[in-house]
């Protein structure tokens, strides 16, 4: 063959000195080769990290702000939460009457003008008939206690939470479990 610089292989190709061909086996097996093995230490490599490194977590931003805030207190004390009692009642029809009663922390006065909120969520399917936020009002004739009124999703059991947000940063929670759609039933 005129005009090449090789060997002929047996289908009458030519090919560089040096260089297989790339449909050559020889080819393939080294280039599956060199993938596997790098393949491979990158594996290790990874698996290495992941053992020898420490995770980290990071606090939630509020309380990083709580922490930062007591911190820079004189006396390093503890960010004071609120104490809430929950009476959660069922109107019939699917309405809940949520009442909060919110307290200081030490000397359980009330504490009025509060920003209260509440969360509904059912506890059988989480997050799917959640409602919220639900602002509480407080009662003009009972200074901290506040009341909110909603209707639920459907019958079930749900898990009732009051936030208070401020001047004290707080939440608790209560359970209430509608059986039917009648008063007084849960």
């Amino acid at each position: 063959m005129r005009g090449t610089t090789g060997r002929t292989t047996g289908s009458g190709r030519a090919t560089r000195r040096g260089r297989p061909h790339p449909h050559d086996s020889r080819y393939r097996q080294g280039f599956v080769l060199g993938l596997s093995v790098g393949m491979s230490l990158a594996l290790v490599l990874a698996v290495v990290a992941f053992v020898l490194t420490r995770p980290q977590t990071s606090p939630p931003a509020s309380t990083t702000a709580a922490a930062t805030t007591a911190n820079s207190d004189a006396g390093h004390q503890q960010q004071a939460k609120a104490a809430i009692a929950i009476t959660a009642r069922h109107l019939g029809n699917l309405r809940v009457q949520i009442d909060a009663q919110v307290t200081a922390p030490v000397s359980y006065d009330p504490i009025s003008m509060g920003q209260v909120v509440a969360y509904t969520d059912m506890v059988e399917m989480p997050m799917s008939h959640r409602k919220g936020p639900i602002v509480m009002a407080e009662l003009g004739n009972r200074k901290g206690t506040y009341q909110a009124v909603t209707t639920l999703s459907m019958i079930g059991e749900y898990d009732i939470m009051v936030e208070v947000k401020q001047p004290m940063a707080s939440t608790a929670h209560e359970r209430l479990a509608i059986k039917s759609l009648s008063a007084g039933t849960g």
